[in-house]
């Protein structure tokens, strides 16, 4: 169940993350530690200059997802 939701989990982001128009993606990791814990960091390159990173610590506890 676990590594399930969390491929499910990072597989919406990753999709999320390509539909942005405008974006260059200059980093991207998954780190899978467990088989219900993760990381991810992210970091995209706006058009306009702007620059958002981003980086979520999260498991998965009673097939509930928590971050």
């Amino acid at each position: 169940m676990s590594p399930d939701l969390l491929s499910q989990y990072l597989g919406n982001v990753e999709t999320a993350i390509r539909k942005l128009e405008d974006v260059y993606v200059e980093h991207y990791e998954e780190e899978i530690l467990t088989t219900n814990r993760a990381n991810l960091r992210i970091r995209v390159r706006f058009s306009s200059g702007h620059l958002l990173e981003m980086s979520e610590a999260f498991f998965v506890e009673s097939k509930n997802l928590k971050e």
